[in-house]
């Protein structure tokens, strides 16, 4: 599947706790995320979500240095709702690398 579909990099070394919009909201698509990687420089609970507004995973609680990486899956991990941002929220003020591979979803 995610061969025939317009694979895409992003990514973000968000420092404040919050949101921080990783890939923009793409006109009438949802975004579908296939891999993700994210390591952080402190404690830090950490979820991802559509717009800011919607969770798509729980709540990861990262200890100092840690982080987790979900492989590559040609199905996606989560999708963001259709024409919405995909967003990285943080419980804490650390310096944090996200990296994820994306693409755009129609269906």
């Amino acid at each position: 599947m995610a061969g025939d579909l317009a694979v895409q990099y992003a990514f973000a070394t968000p420092a404040i706790s919050g949101n921080t919009t990783i890939v923009a909201a793409q006109a009438s698509q949802r975004i579908r995320v296939l891999q993700v990687c994210v390591i952080t420089g402190g404690a830090n609970n950490v979820k991802f979500q559509s717009n800011a507004t919607t969770d798509l995973t729980g709540l990861f609680p990262l200890a100092q240095n840690g982080g987790f990486v979900l492989p590559h899956s040609d199905i996606g991990w989560f999708n963001t709702n259709i024409g919405e941002s995909l967003t990285f929220n943080m419980s804490g003020s650390v310096s944090t690398a996200v990296q994820v591979v994306w693409c755009p979803y129609s269906f």
